[in-house]
């Protein structure tokens, strides 16, 4: 159950969790006024007081415009306690935790916030953030606790798919909340970071983003190398719900000595852009001729293949060949199959299970790269529960594809390089409720096996 009600410069949020228990408890929470933006305001312990309570938790960064709603069934036992914060995402503000109940077999939290004062032009970015934790300090939904405080040096915050030895203990590389992390190697020889920022990166960000580094470890921050603000006057804005002031998922790539950017716009449009001095910063322009942008799906990237040839790479797997100047595309892009395809559902995110026969490698955030002669397409999609970085080979662009595998459990639409040493990573930044921690920049050492397929190193 889930409702929003709107009175005069205050929403009111229903959040409710099932719980299969006749008990009856009332909870009272504090009030904190003058919230700064990114305040988490936490409730006081909230004991189970029956012997067992199956619980399944709504995700619990709960936008009241767009929510997008997920269900993590969980056991919890006497004496366990739940914990609710709640932040008033963007602007200042007055945050209440009013009330949190149990009856008639459910928990149902009301969450108070006030004095919102959004301009226009950021959208409807009314947000209110959830997020539960249980007794493991793991969340039921929602962020991760990471992600809500992060501590590098709590052996509890090391999340399960750290626990059970998938990936190795790892801790962001910087401090900022970041989707779709990418790292190129320059020119120069340094590396550069982007990705998807702000705090309501579905509905309203500033631009493309851009840090680097000389070692990976320690990162200087360059600002905004692309606004919508200076920047954005080719793009055609639409009346559409999903049509705001946000891009996604921007690359920064090196190619033919000079740098660009692929990102997407919403609905779903992607876009190319330039350096006009051949520096990392700037400033960039529009590379297409045309519209200036590629319809139709999302998560653009750049291959520059041993000729020289370069390929744009998008959505799931998508490839199609850049015409020389770059200002577009010289076919028609193909999607390479998988001749031996992963037919076990819990492999595959829904919408891949019933297209193309599970022949496609994910669902998104298509990467391409080469190695001793052999193409790697990877892709982000579920795994057992875990936002991966699946990865297939081929000895062809265009395929087929084989030996489909789950390369870095928990690494999402991610991109692989080859440091200034010779050494392989991976980009990675957390998506699901496995990962050590949610939508913060990291990077995963890997490795190969004689096969070709790709594993982390532990």
């Amino acid at each position: 159950m889930r409702n929003s009600l709107y009175c005069t410069g205050i929403a009111l949020t229903l959040f409710s969790v099932v719980a299969c228990t006749p008990s009856s408890h009332d909870y009272s929470f504090p009030s904190q006024k003058g919230v700064e933006p990114d305040t988490w305001i936490a409730s006081t312990p909230i004991v189970i007081y029956d012997d067992t309570l199956h619980l399944t938790v709504r995700n619990g960064e709960y936008r009241i415009n767009s929510g997008v709603w997920e269900s993590t069934p969980r056991t919890l036992h006497r004496n366990d306690t739940l914990t609710l914060r709640v932040k008033s995402n963007d602007y200042p503000g007055d945050a209440a935790m009013c009330c949190a109940y149990m009856k008639n077999r459910q928990y149902t939290f009301l969450v108070q916030t006030r004095n919102f004062d959004i301009p226009t032009h950021r959208g409807e970015a009314r947000n209110i953030h959830l997020g539960i934790s249980g007794p493991d300090q793991t969340t039921l939904g929602g962020p991760s606790p990471l992600w809500l405080k992060y501590n590098k040096n709590n052996p509890k915050l090391s999340g399960s798919a750290v626990k059970k030895g998938l990936i190795p203990p790892i801790t962001p590389l910087i401090d900022a909340q970041i989707r779709d992390a990418v790292i190129c190697v320059g020119g120069d020889g340094l590396y550069y970071l982007t990705g998807s920022t702000g705090n309501d990166i579905w509905h309203a960000n500033d631009g493309v983003e851009l840090w680097r580094s000389a070692d990976l470890k320690k990162w200087e921050y360059m600002g905004l190398v692309w606004s919508f603000e200076q920047d954005a006057t080719w793009q055609q804005w639409r009346f559409h719900k999903k049509a705001v002031r946000a891009l996604w998922a921007p690359e920064i790539h090196y190619i033919k000595g000079n740098y660009y950017i692929t990102l997407s716009m919403p609905p779903g449009d992607r876009g190319l852009l330039k350096s006009t001095t051949g520096l990392p910063e700037g400033p960039y322009v529009n590379a297409l001729a045309d519209d200036g942008y590629w319809k139709e799906d999302i998560d653009a990237s750049l291959f520059e293949d041993e000729d020289g040839s370069v390929y744009l790479v998008y959505g799931g797997g998508y490839i199609a060949r850049m015409k020389e100047d770059m200002s577009g595309l010289a076919e028609e892009p193909v999607k390479p199959v998988l001749i031996d395809p992963d037919t076990i559902p819990s492999h595959h995110a829904s919408t891949c299970l019933t297209r193309r026969d599970c022949k496609d490698i994910g669902r998104e955030g298509a990467f391409l790269f080469k190695r001793n002669g052999i193409y790697y397409l990877t892709a982000a999609d579920s795994y057992e529960g875990r936002y991966s970085s699946m990865v297939a080979m081929s000895e062809s662009i265009y395929g087929p594809y084989r030996m489909r595998h789950e390369a870095v459990p928990c690494g999402g639409g991610t991109c692989y390089f080859k440091d200034r040493t010779g050494k392989w990573w991976c980009t990675f930044f957390g998506n699901d409720n496995q990962a050590p921690f949610r939508e913060m920049p990291a990077i995963v050492p890997v490795d190969f096996a004689p096969d070709g397929t790709i594993h982390v190193i532990k």
